[in-house]
């Protein structure tokens, strides 16, 4: 039926709305497209890390969600009651997804709380290609994966230390997916250490671009361990995995440096 609708609206040029209750939290959703669609659907398959997300939150947590696609994350975080207090910060460089992202935290009242940033976090500031795989909703593009792409676009990119440094407010909580580039977001957190570290990090490690490596060498594991976090939740996604890695508490002199 929603497939129906949605070829039906696509040739009126109107979007789609679905009114969905991912993890029972009641939501409102733009689609224009089926990978759209078809993301809203697997939102199933990702209730073991949203609920682990939402388990971490505490009251006026700011949340950086870096690879933010249309924001289903950033919705289950914002909805829920226990993210009523949290600020979100999204970051989507790809613009159809972009324009998505924003539609849909418009549609659930949400815009005061939900901020949306066209950049993608890496570990410099600058531009790069961002290698584009499919049509809106996709949530393959990858600035250091071209294998599949069917074109590239140029983004901004900007270190998380260096956005939080310009946005006042470092993050209490990270969700890192980005198609395999996830060390290089790490990377750019590097000056947040040892003043103020997240509280909680989630990751999807992908089997492509740069796997779980940080620039310089290494792995996104050892990167963190390095700086007080042990990992605290792994589980298998196809041909990726999702990690929660938790700051530890630190003994006096413990400062997280290399």
């Amino acid at each position: 039926m929603d497939s129906f609708r949605l070829l039906w609206n696509r040739l009126r040029g109107r979007a789609t709305l679905l009114d969905r209750s991912p993890m029972g939290i009641p939501m409102r959703l733009s689609v224009r497209a089926g990978r759209e669609l078809r993301r809203v659907r697997s939102v199933p398959a990702e209730a073991p890390l949203l609920a682990r997300i939402l388990e971490s939150l505490s009251g006026g947590d700011v949340v950086y969600d870096v690879g933010a696609n249309i924001g289903l994350v950033a919705l289950v975080v914002a909805l829920d009651p226990r993210g009523h207090s949290c600020v979100v910060h999204c970051f989507e460089p790809e613009p159809r997804n972009f324009a998505q992202l924003e539609g849909n935290i418009r549609l659930n009242g949400v815009a005061h709380r939900v901020h949306a940033h066209r950049l993608a976090l890496s570990d410099r500031a600058g531009e790069t290609n961002l290698y584009v795989r499919g049509g809106p909703g996709e949530g393959r593009h990858s600035t250091v994966a071209r294998e599949g792409s069917t074109a590239s676009i140029r983004i901004r990119t900007e270190p998380l230390a260096a956005f939080a440094a310009r946005a006042g407010c470092g993050p209490d909580v990270v969700k890192i997916d980005v198609e395999g580039a996830e060390g290089r977001v790490l990377d750019g957190m590097g000056p947040l250490f040892p003043a103020m570290p997240p509280r909680e990090l989630f990751l999807e490690l992908h089997d492509k671009g740069e796997h779980d490596a940080v620039p310089g060498g290494g792995t996104v594991r050892a990167w963190l361990e390095r700086r007080g976090y042990t990992l605290a939740w792994e589980s298998e996604r196809g041909r990726s995995r999702h990690q929660h890695y938790r700051l530890a508490e630190r003994r006096p002199g413990e400062d997280g440096r290399e």
